[in-house]
């Protein structure tokens, strides 16, 4: 029986090689062709003149990339740029050239340890490098910056979850683990008379100040660096988790809700934005990105059944649930036990 339009053949044989995409995506966008080919189209001797890099190789990746819609290639082997290859441009607001970056480098290395895991239980990404991906980041600046950026670009993509809560009662919203401060600075622009307070590691938060700056809502939104096992910031009546969670196992992500539960404002709540994964075998990009969290993090998607059995142990229970369509959905607590 064919899987789609693809025999079961083609379908293994596609995951199977799916590695060499990765890889060559990962290359052009670490150099930052879409950035040169902005001028128009290009041969790939100028390329790579300008990049400082070999030309054969790097015309045989382009060649590759263009046969899959990725650059377009004319008799004279010039390559330019298709509306899938102007996402890699650094530029554009759905730029993914930092995704592919990321991916492409540490993502990468810890996937093809994936097997280590499943025999040991341990993290491979701890088993390649020693640590931990958080502890790495610290030590990285350039590594911790193109992470930022793509959780960045992962929020624009996962569409605003956000978009339809009512913040009109509430006066201090509180973004725990919200990197350069993407989330809240929608938030504060969409209500003007709401306060905020960004937290999140050093390295998280080391672009956060001119980004909010230049988003137009610093003056009402507080960057404070932290880890949110230690604590939290107090006295908000809102407290957003947004793709936290699932980077921890249920015993930590237990621990970040308590320290919010115990921090929050009388009448306070958790919002959390995050995948709710359908049970069974039913299609879902959430069950492929479990993978990333189980080889480089120990963190995990969840189940809407999960997500509550994890709120109640810290004494929450889940008051809504709102599935978006997109890759990512809101599922508010309320408490329910004294912290």
């Amino acid at each position: 029986m064919p899987v789609g339009s693809e025999s079961p053949t083609d379908a293994i044989t596609k995951m199977t090689f799916g590695y060499r995409n990765t890889q060559a995506l990962y290359v052009v966008a670490k150099l930052g062709v879409a950035d040169l080919l902005v001028r128009g189209p290009a041969r790939c001797k100028e390329l790579a003149n300008e990049l400082g890099v070999q030309q054969r190789p790097l015309f045989r990746v382009m060649r590759a990339l263009a046969a899959q819609g990725v650059f377009t290639q004319d008799t004279s082997d010039r390559f330019g740029l298709t509306p899938v290859g102007q996402l890699l441009r650094t530029d554009v607001p759905d730029s993914l050239r930092y995704f592919a970056i990321s991916v492409g480098e540490e993502s990468y290395r810890a996937a093809g340890e994936l097997l280590h895991t499943v025999r040991t239980g341990e993290v491979a990404f701890r088993y390649l490098y020693g640590k931990s991906h958080f502890e790495y980041l610290a030590e990285n600046p350039e590594a911790s910056r193109a992470f930022n950026l793509f959780m960045a670009q992962g929020l624009r993509r996962g569409g605003d979850a956000l978009e339809s809560y009512d913040f009109t009662s509430k006066t201090l919203v509180v973004d725990v683990g919200g990197g350069q401060g993407t989330l809240i600075a929608k938030v504060l622009a969409a209500n003007p008379a709401l306060k905020g307070v960004l937290y999140d590691l050093p390295q998280g938060v080391a672009e956060a100040r001119a980004y909010l700056e230049g988003a137009g809502v610093g003056g009402r939104c507080q960057v404070v660096s932290g880890s949110f096992f230690d604590a939290v910031p107090p006295g908000g009546d809102v407290y957003v988790l947004s793709r936290v969670l699932h980077d921890w196992s249920d015993e930590d992500a237990k621990a970040i809700l308590l320290n919010c539960r115990k921090a929050m404002a009388d009448g306070g709540r958790v919002l959390v934005v995050e995948a709710v994964i359908p049970e069974g075998d039913a299609p879902s990009f959430a069950k492929e990105r479990d993978l990333t969290m189980l080889f480089m993090l120990g963190g995990m998607e969840r189940t809407e059944r999960e997500w509550r059995s994890l709120f109640a142990e810290a004494g929450l229970a889940v008051s809504k649930i709102v599935k978006t369509g997109k890759s990512l959905d809101l599922i508010e607590g309320a408490p329910t036990l004294a912290p």
